[in-house]
């Protein structure tokens, strides 16, 4: 019992400073946003909501906020019948950085990692793998600061206005 009590507050010493918490609505509009991304809405059921959600979904591109630097915990909420939303990320040259649902009904969302085009690129590729969580992670390869987006998107049709957090940790 006693060797116990006295590695208590080691474990208290130890343990990570909560990330700073920003809501969505205050970060700035970031000067582009991804194109939409080629892969299945899971969402996309043979419905009347399916198809005007098919229809939110199209487009050129997806409007992205730009996420500060350090890492940050993010509270937001689907904004719209589309169902995802984007968030820009500067990644310097050998960065990393992992972004994740943590709050929110965790299992009805996914996070993809995408380039300007919408596609995966080096240092996105591992994404593709399932985990069985809401999360990806990117690391920058290239010798120059990147811009990556990640999506936050929904897997069921009727979610507007369904809250959720993400973390979002820089190495």
């Amino acid at each position: 019992m006693l060797p116990s009590l006295l590695m208590l507050p080691m474990a208290v010493l130890q343990a990570p400073a909560p990330l700073p918490v920003v809501e969505a609505k205050d970060l700035p509009k970031a000067p582009r946003g991804p194109m939409t991304p080629h892969r299945p809405d899971p969402g996309g059921e043979a419905s009347l909501l399916g198809e005007s959600r098919r229809g939110a979904r199209k487009g050129p591109s997806i409007p992205a906020l730009q996420l500060p630097a350090g890492s940050v915990r993010v509270t937001d909420k689907v904004p719209d019948l589309s169902g995802w939303r984007a968030f820009a990320i500067e990644v310097p040259a050998g960065g990393k950085v992992k972004v994740q649902v943590v709050e929110g009904r965790k299992a009805w969302f996914r996070v993809l990692g995408v380039n300007a085009w919408g596609q995966d690129e080096p240092g996105l590729l591992q994404n593709r793998i399932p985990t069985g969580e809401p999360q990806a992670t990117y690391e920058n390869v290239s010798k120059e600061t990147r811009t990556v987006y990640f999506i936050v998107d929904t897997l069921d049709a009727n979610m507007v206005g369904e809250p959720y957090t993400i973390d979002v940790i820089r190495d």
